[in-house]
């Protein structure tokens, strides 16, 4: 029969254990991230992804950039520029028309208890008739939602309420989603 004393060291001595490998982890991803930053550094500009040069959208270098608010590889680099915006205003407009209905075009943030802390954010909101709200989401040319933007509109319904705040309205909830294509 095992005694309790023992049972309790037993337990200290995994504790001590997980404690110093835990020490040991840490130390080997702060290794890894520190050689990361080292290649990184010594590879900008140089290095080669499906054959185009690394060019990052950066005010030292002019002429990397693609000036149209992303950089060389196509990812967005939030300079305002949002060439994308007219295509958005068509989806919402075509929307509207369709389902006889005011676009609101604020975004605003959404949230539902399913997804947790993930907040979403839709191009347009409108007003069902019964108090509730359906989002808008635009989508153009071969663009598509990410998995976290399908996860969260896979779990809006009646039944699970994205929650939102619409300035001079308040609290609302979104109910259904509609993903609009534009060309």
């Amino acid at each position: 029969m095992v005694k309790p004393g023992q049972i309790m060291r037993r337990v200290f001595d995994s504790v001590l254990d997980a404690g110093t490998n835990t020490q040991r982890l840490r130390g080997a991803t702060d290794n890894v991230s520190i050689h990361l930053g080292d290649v990184n550094r010594r590879t900008d500009g140089i290095d080669v992804f499906d054959g185009k040069p690394d060019m990052p959208n950066r005010p030292d270098r002019p002429g990397t950039g693609r000036n149209d608010g992303r950089d060389a590889r196509g990812r967005f680099v939030g300079d305002g520029n949002r060439p994308w915006a007219d295509r958005e205003q068509i989806g919402l407009d075509n929307v509207a028309e369709r389902e006889g209905v005011d676009i609101i075009r604020d975004q605003v943030a959404a949230r539902t208890s399913p997804t947790g802390d993930q907040i979403r954010y839709y191009d347009g909101l409108f007003r069902n008739a019964d108090g509730t709200y359906t989002g808008v989401e635009v989508k153009s040319g071969s663009a598509s939602r990410d998995a976290a933007q399908r996860l969260f509109d896979g779990t809006v319904s009646v039944n699970t309420p994205a929650r939102a705040n619409l300035p001079d309205v308040g609290p609302i909830s979104i109910v259904n989603v509609i993903l609009e294509r534009v060309p």
